[in-house]
């Protein structure tokens, strides 16, 4: 009733330009149905909004004499826009705050990170030169077993020379016995002296060769024969073909040495102990060497470590 014979002008709120109620009329004046949202203000100064939509009443002239107004309260959700932009406002003002807080920690950032990565270093480093002194005193201990390998490996066939020395002059006077005994000697002379070579030489690199896989593991299972007969260990060697590989004869030895002496570490107070070997082609230039046992395998905790430098299960 407050507004019967008012002019709607009473609502404007002071925010609304002269200007747009101006582009208003004019719109209007196209005698067209138009909408549009008006900011308004009630008596108490509290501000709404109305979405309208203005029809303008035609006379038979086709002249406006006056406008219809239709409209609805849409001030929630301009409260809701107003909210939204509010906070969006203050969140873009707490990233700008974040990002000068950064900004200003930057660089002591960057000196706990060099301090850290100066720290990671040192510790690193000591960690791998203990496992290196882990691993060269298991290396040692490895020689030192591979050593007296050698040295029983070489007692049987020493004591054999004494006898067939001791018959030499036994049978000095029967020509015939006195040549196979000097030839079994000989023989047993020239397995010695190969045997040292293949130890002399075996931490050298050497040259890169063509050599045949089956006459590489025979030289190193030669070099741990005595570790495999004190150990009871049937060494199987399944493939019947020998393969021409290029390799490092002597590094080869030495992995075949590593894997069989492993293995007979690892068998412990086992009763059936067995290593298999086999070779067998891979691709069209490739060998594929196969080496098991029935030891028990690796702990799955160990799997991926196993290539690791230094690593080793033995401390």
């Amino acid at each position: 009733k407050e507004l019967i014979g008012k002019k709607h002008s009473i609502f404007k709120h002071p925010d609304v330009d002269e200007c747009y109620v101006e582009k208003l009329l004019k719109d209007l004046s196209y005698k067209k149905p138009y909408q549009v949202i008006f900011k308004n203000i009630d008596k108490l100064g509290k501000t709404f909004y109305l979405e309208t939509l203005l029809i303008p009443i035609l006379d038979k002239n086709n002249e406006l004499i006056e406008i219809v107004a239709l409209s609805h309260d849409v001030s929630n959700s301009f409260k809701l826009n107003e909210e939204l932009a509010l906070n969006h406002a203050k969140l873009r003002e707490l990233s700008i705050n974040l990002e000068n807080t950064v900004k200003n920690h930057q660089q002591e950032f960057i000196q706990l990170g060099k301090k850290f990565e100066k720290k990671m270093k040192i510790a690193l480093e000591k960690n791998e030169k203990d496992i290196k002194i882990a691993y060269e005193e298991i290396l040692k201990s490895s020689l030192e077993q591979m050593i007296s390998d050698i040295a029983h490996q070489w007692r049987q066939p020493l004591n054999e020379l004494g006898i067939a020395m001791f018959q030499m002059k036994q049978n000095l006077k029967d020509e015939k016995g006195f040549a196979e005994i000097y030839s079994q000697s000989k023989d047993m002379i020239k397995n010695m002296s190969e045997t040292i070579d293949v130890f002399r030489t075996l931490f050298n690199k050497g040259v890169e060769q063509y050599v045949f896989i089956k006459e590489t593991l025979n030289k190193a299972l030669e070099i741990a024969f005595e570790t495999i007969e004190k150990n009871h260990v049937n060494i199987n060697i399944v493939s019947k073909s020998d393969y021409e590989v290029l390799a490092y004869e002597n590094g080869l030895i030495r992995v075949f040495l590593n894997l069989i002496l492993n293995s007979i570490e690892a068998f412990k107070n086992k009763k059936r102990k067995i290593i298999t070997i086999n070779f067998s082609k891979f691709g069209k230039n490739y060998l594929k060497i196969t080496i098991k046992d029935n030891a028990g395998g690796i702990d799955k905790e160990n799997l991926d470590k196993i290539f690791q430098p230094y690593f080793t299960t033995k401390h």
